[in-house]
């Protein structure tokens, strides 16, 4: 295979350390400096020539007719454009050029001839990190098409199972990516967190897309389902009109469809607020019998649960160090456990972050929900000393990564996300910047802590003075 390639520039080095060694390379580039490295490095260079590209007889004296491939891929688009034409002229199969200046992408596209426009290219693909990194997107046939990987967050699932569902003439779902192994879409049932879904679609597949997700797109906690689980034990020091006025003001604020009441003992009080509320909240009342927990998990099982309510009751330290009933039952349930402390109006959200998966998903959902109940929401990174975190970088280029995560989430989604940065014991840091908020939304990974490891959400989730949603 031949081929002739005019250009000695970094892209020429980058497209040599990849070509196969079947290919015998021809390399014209005016500046004769440049090309004595590539003679030296690249064996299956059998030509080198230190002329003018643009020129038909350069470009005949290095067999033009008989080359396979021609790459123009000089500084200069004139350059560039002339070594196209006659490449065209010559009836040369493959022919690809460099355009620097986007205005003059039209001439190279009326000989018909593959082209990569740097600022056009660059620009498009700056543009789309900007509005969403966790999207990429791979230009197809010269903008007349793209491909779109788009990582599938856990919230989003039933919200793009909708979008997905309904036919468009401008983009299709052609298959996606499932830890590592790529399925097409006729073998595919259902997508799933953590699934990057592959959108084939025409020029700005991004807006069209972005658009259509925006029309369909669900709050928290109806992300998860339409209903609320809420769990009221019989317990004489519960202040039980103070628990129905915070879960009715988050469903109320959260446009919830359905509420439903497990309770173990009717108690003095629900009936009268239950009425008050009754007008604009359906409410389905269900006498609990044996574990209040257990009845409640089994509950939001089979309903269309968006989130579980249950009021907190304190446990012993050593019990919340090791892993308290709460974070199991969050662990175990199909949508996020509100730990009600009685802390409402939320008019500031606070989100532990340290940009792992679970801290993205939480600050997400608290951005949603601030949103809903037009509350402010603050990040707090905990730094500790270097030496307990057990990682290579420094605490100084963690933090920074970090907030950079918080400022792109932030960018994402269009809002402004306070920054606290505290330096210590990330319980004892977290639990004291919680005490500006009203609610506390705190990320945890699925699987529970090992065998005397220290469950740090149930620790939080013990001392915090204000209401916690877990999400799992």
């Amino acid at each position: 295979m031949k081929l002739l390639v005019c250009g000695a520039g970094r892209i020429t080095d980058e497209l040599l350390k990849r070509i196969g060694a079947n290919w015998e390379i021809s390399l014209i580039e005016k500046e004769e400096a440049k090309l004595a490295p590539f003679s030296n490095r690249f064996p299956n260079i059998v030509r080198v020539m230190a002329e003018d590209a643009s020129s038909p007889v350069v470009l005949d004296k290095a067999g033009l007719a008989d080359q396979d491939g021609v790459l123009a891929l000089t500084n200069d688009d004139q350059i560039n454009l002339a070594v196209a034409r006659f490449a065209r002229q010559a009836d040369v199969k493959t022919v690809l050029a460099v355009v620097r200046d986007p205005e003059k992408l039209p001439d190279f596209q009326k000989m018909d001839v593959w082209t990569v426009s740097m600022a056009t290219d660059a620009a498009r693909k700056a543009y789309q990190i900007l509005k969403d990194p966790r999207i990429r997107i791979v230009d197809l046939g010269d903008g007349e098409g793209e491909l779109m990987a788009m990582t599938v967050e856990k919230q989003d699932v039933s919200r793009l199972t909708e979008v997905l569902s309904r036919q468009d003439p401008q983009w299709r779902a052609v298959g996606l990516l499932r830890e590592n192994r790529l399925l097409f879409a006729d073998v595919v049932d259902a997508i799933e967190a953590g699934d990057r879904l592959l959108i084939l679609g025409k020029d700005d597949l991004y807006s069209g897309f972005a658009s259509r997700l925006s029309e369909n797109r669900r709050h928290f906690p109806r992300t998860y389902g339409q209903q609320m689980i809420l769990g009221l034990p019989e317990d004489a020091s519960l202040d039980v009109t103070e628990l129905l006025n915070e879960t009715f003001y988050l469903a109320q604020g959260t446009q919830v469809e359905k509420i439903k009441m497990v309770y173990e003992t009717a108690q003095t009080g629900v009936r009268e607020a239950l009425a008050r509320w009754a007008e604009s909240l359906v409410i389905e009342t269900i006498e609990g019998r044996g574990d209040l927990r257990q009845q409640v998990s089994g509950v939001a099982e089979e309903s269309d649960a968006g989130i579980v309510v249950l009021p907190y009751r304190k446990v012993s330290r050593l019990r919340a160090l090791f892993g308290g009933p709460f974070t199991a039952l969050a662990r175990a349930l199909p949508c996020p456990l509100l730990a009600a402390k009685l802390s409402e109006p939320y008019e500031k959200l606070i989100v532990p972050f340290n940009d792992s998966l679970a801290a993205q998903r939480a600050l997400e959902i608290a951005v949603d929900l601030a949103r809903q109940l037009d509350a402010a929401v603050a990040a707090v990174v905990v730094v500790e000393p270097s030496y307990l975190r057990g990682e290579s970088t420094t605490t100084g280029q963690w933090e920074q990564e970090v907030l950079h995560r918080v400022r792109e989430l932030a960018r994402i989604n269009k809002v402004t996300i306070e920054e606290i940065v505290r330096r210590g014991n990330p319980v004892r840091e977290i639990v004291a910047a919680a005490a500006g908020g009203q609610l506390l939304v705190v990320g945890m990974d699925e699987r529970p802590p090992g065998w005397f490891s220290v469950d740090v959400t149930s620790a939080i989730l013990n001392k915090a003075s204000c209401s916690v949603l877990l999400v799992a």
